[in-house]
């Protein structure tokens, strides 16, 4: 029993080293990870910005108020299917009739070239309502006054020469 009782009391004081010993290594760890938290917020390398201006063409700043202002009606026309040629034709002066009527021409290109996905049951859906936003978004923006660079025409409308 003498036996027992001192096993126990052993064990008992080996627990209550491991637990100091715990407290102390937790104490320790946590100093440890205050000081590497430090250290990322120091060894973190600097994001480099370029600015808007070097990452977006101004297209705005190539047109005129007042050529944006007479002729933005007419610029709509650029993306009502055949009736791009009124723009086309009609402003040959205006820098913005121009820029609108080139990518309304090569939009409507597009569109003659991708009418079979009309007949595709699901597809049509889907490229229907693209052609819904698409055609939306540039008559709001032109009516605004601005030039919206539709995502692929827009590059081929910049080869355009007329």
């Amino acid at each position: 029993m003498a036996k027992k009782k001192s096993i126990n009391k052993e064990i008992h004081q080996k627990g209550e080293l491991l637990e100091d010993q715990n407290k102390q290594n937790a104490e320790t760890s946590h100093d440890r990870i205050e000081v590497k938290e430090e250290k990322v917020e120091f060894n973190q390398p600097a994001v480099e910005q370029i600015p808007e201006t070097q990452t977006k063409k101004s297209n705005q700043s190539e047109f005129t108020s007042e050529d944006v202002e007479q002729n933005k009606y007419v610029a709509v026309f650029s993306y009502l299917s055949i009736l791009v040629l009124i723009p086309l034709l009609l402003k040959r002066d205006s820098a913005f009739c121009q820029k609108h009527a080139k990518q309304g021409l090569v939009w409507l290109a597009f569109l003659l070239v991708t009418s079979f996905c009309y007949f595709i049951p699901v597809l049509n859906i889907l490229y229907a309502l693209v052609v819904i936003v698409v055609t939306i978004t540039c008559f709001v923006k032109t009516l605004q006054g601005k030039y919206w660079a539709i995502p692929v025409i827009a590059r081929w409308a910049e080869k355009i020469n007329l």
